[in-house]
């Protein structure tokens, strides 16, 4: 059906293309939009209800049934709010599997409090570190942009875990129990960038002999506002609990150290990032890692093995066919439904709803940023058929409302085109990854496509 008027619109002689939107264009756009019953229908329906329900592919739910062949028992779900530490809820969800077995556990959780408040901290003196390397640099420097832009960022992953397991230990939920500004970490990263961006603009214009004794006070500074915010982390606490067998075990003054030792003792040296990144920048069978993304100064960098998406899955599927959970990382943003919990490319029908193709190849997608890592889980089964995985049973940290109770699934053809990194312990790798493990690694840029 073509736009109509009282008067007709007399055609514009054409100009040569500048880039702009002329009204010929506009109407041209509006014609092809009238002209489509179904677009009204699609807009009928989206400018009143949820368009994620709109465009949900029921053909997909149709097939979902929540049956694994190879299953690993996890805990009870977490929920990380609105809080962006997704990777600690998510690394932490992973550790605590072993200390249930050990100690014969319905569920057991860490404090994720106490883990946090020593990521904050330690961040705040990496960015701080990094202020006074860059003093001589400007502020409109691409490096001290890109660091003043998020002073303490909510985002990491396993290196850091490790690194602040090394450093700190770890401690029982009961010793340091979650806060309101643990759950919603809007305030909190407000108060201490504000800090942290004040301390630079005095490190960037004090004399060089100011320079360590501005930084010694921020930290001060910091520390006092993440006790304010999320409370003291303890140097000493008891830990007891009830077994399975309903019998009681107490355990007293220990300190986060021998805590760590006495009841998880994975050594976290044994494990590593295995990554599968098609871009040019990160070649196949090399290790790379990427500057600046780290918590701890001293902690060890995030080294991960590039390898291909064939080694990566076939990576995962023995480690869960030998009864172990798997850390990893993904873009659970893409072709996902948190409702239904289930991850697969044909999920969502956006092409139907929108008469258009959204359609990229992974390298693509990486490239134009259209996808990056976004979030982190726990892989506790796959479904195998004739040994080829057909989909993947993945604890959450988003509370057991979404899903199936807090258990989302993730389809094979998901994995191959969402999937970015697992963390395996050494045993699993191949004599050629582990050779590659040991190769001197690439430095990619703060802002690379993976960070």
């Amino acid at each position: 059906m073509a736009r109509t008027s009282g008067t007709a619109t007399p055609k514009r002689p054409a100009k040569a293309d500048n880039g702009a939107i002329t009204p010929q264009l506009l109407d041209d756009f509006r014609d092809e939009f009238v002209g489509n019953p179904a677009h009204r229908l699609a807009m009928n329906a989206c400018s009143r209800g949820d368009v994620d329900e709109i465009a949900l592919n029921r053909s997909v739910l149709a097939g979902m049934d929540w049956h694994f062949s190879h299953e690993v028992e996890g805990g009870a779900i977490t929920h990380q709010r609105n809080a962006g530490f997704c990777w600690m809820y998510a690394a932490l969800n992973w550790l605590r599997i072993d200390v249930m077995t050990k100690l014969k556990l319905e569920t057991f959780e860490f404090s994720n409090n106490y883990m946090i408040f020593w990521d904050r901290f330690e961040k705040a003196n990496r960015f701080l570190t990094a202020m006074v390397d860059l003093r001589g640099q400007s502020p409109d420097d691409r490096k001290v942009d890109y660091l003043l832009r998020e002073p303490c960022p909510d985002g990491g992953e396993w290196h850091m875990v490790a690194n602040l397991i090394r450093k700190y230990g770890m401690a029982p939920k009961s010793a340091m129990a979650e806060t309101a500004n643990l759950v919603d970490s809007k305030f909190l990263n407000k108060v201490v960038d504000a800090k942290l961006r004040q301390t630079a603009a005095k490190l960037f214009a004090a004399p060089e002999a100011e320079v360590q004794e501005i930084k010694r006070q921020a930290m001060g500074d910091v520390y006092r506002i993440l006790c304010i915010l999320m409370g003291e982390p303890p140097q000493r606490f008891d830990f007891s609990y009830r077994d399975k067998k309903k019998k009681f075990h107490a355990h007293r003054d220990l300190s986060p150290h021998t805590f760590y030792d006495q009841f998880v003792g994975v050594d976290v040296d044994d494990y590593v990032w295995v990554m599968s990144s098609p871009l040019d920048s990160t070649p196949y069978q090399q290790t790379f890692y990427i500057e600046q993304f780290q918590n701890v100064v001293e902690g060890a960098p995030g080294v991960f093995v590039n390898v291909e998406m064939p080694a990566l899955k076939d990576l995962a599927v023995r480690v869960v066919k030998d009864k172990q959970a798997l850390l990893f990382g993904c873009d659970v943003l893409q072709a996902s439904s948190r409702k239904v919990g289930i991850m697969d490319p044909a999920v969502m029908d956006y092409e139907l709803l929108f008469n258009t193709s959204f359609a990229m190849s992974r390298k693509e997608r990486m490239q134009f940023l259209q996808a990056r890592l976004t979030h982190n889980m726990v892989i506790l089964g796959v479904d195998l058929v004739d040994d080829q995985p057909l989909k993947w049973k993945v604890e959450n940290s988003w509370g057991d409302e979404p899903g199936n109770k807090g258990y989302f699934q993730m389809t094979d053809a998901w994995f191959d085109e969402h999937m970015y990194a697992l963390v395996v312990h050494k045993k699993y790798l191949n004599a050629e990854q582990k050779r590659v493990l040991k190769q001197q690694p690439t430095v990619l840029p703060p802002w690379h496509a993976l960070a």
